[in-house]
């Protein structure tokens, strides 16, 4: 696995263009894409993934800047480095593996030119393929470690502060059968964790009410 960004001195081009702070990162694995973006993403379109079979096209901004700031990251390499070929300098902090690959993708048989054969529309496609790369998802993970289901039981048929059903008294919901999901197992475990707590005090306060009667 690797980080689409790596901080080293033959990769500091174009660094002047980046925001201060980060955008979540995409972990290119050995079977497809993963890291807190794909499950953010995975979180937010859960259903309309669902819908098209986790087949879709998703846009990749490799290393999250306008176009245009990644063109002038481009120039400046260029105007630095001529002589130099183009995968031999990669800008914005892009690993190695990722810049060769993007740079295959958009030059196909130029890949292996100097910085100086470059056209203008040479540096569109190169762009372009930082900015906007094209990847077709074909499936979720090959081994289904999902970490938590989508749907389930409505916020609004629940008491908000007891969880009880307003359909059907004395009939409590927590967990997963709730219509809640964190982006990663963490948030779920403690969304489990504080409705079962919420439940539990739900349904020992009702049973006291009740002895009391």
């Amino acid at each position: 696995m690797t980080n689409a960004y790596e901080n080293s001195d033959n990769r500091r081009w174009g660094c002047r263009f980046l925001p201060r702070r980060q955008p979540e990162r995409d972990d290119v694995t050995h079977w497809g894409l993963s890291g807190p973006a794909i499950l953010r993403l995975s979180s937010y379109a859960a259903r309309l993934l669902h819908d098209v079979e986790y087949k879709t096209p998703i846009s990749v901004n490799w290393v999250g800047l306008p176009i245009d700031d990644i063109g002038s990251a481009l120039t400046e390499i260029a105007t630095l480095h001529p002589q130099k070929r183009i995968t031999a300098l990669a800008p914005c902090r892009l690993t190695q593996r990722l810049w060769t690959y993007l740079v295959e993708k958009a030059l196909a048989t130029k890949a292996a030119a100097r910085w100086c054969d470059m056209g203008k529309k040479d540096f569109n496609r190169l762009a372009n393929a930082v900015a906007n790369d094209l990847i077709i998802t074909t499936g979720r993970a090959p081994f289904h470690d999902e970490f938590v289901t989508c749907g389930g039981v409505s916020l609004k048929s629940v008491n908000p502060s007891s969880l009880e059903s307003k359909v059907r008294p004395r009939l409590y919901f927590a967990g997963e059968v709730l219509d809640i999901d964190g982006v990663t197992g963490g948030f779920n475990c403690q969304a489990a964790w504080t409705t079962a707590y919420v439940v539990a005090q739900s349904v020992a306060q009702s049973a006291k009410t009740d002895s009391q009667r």
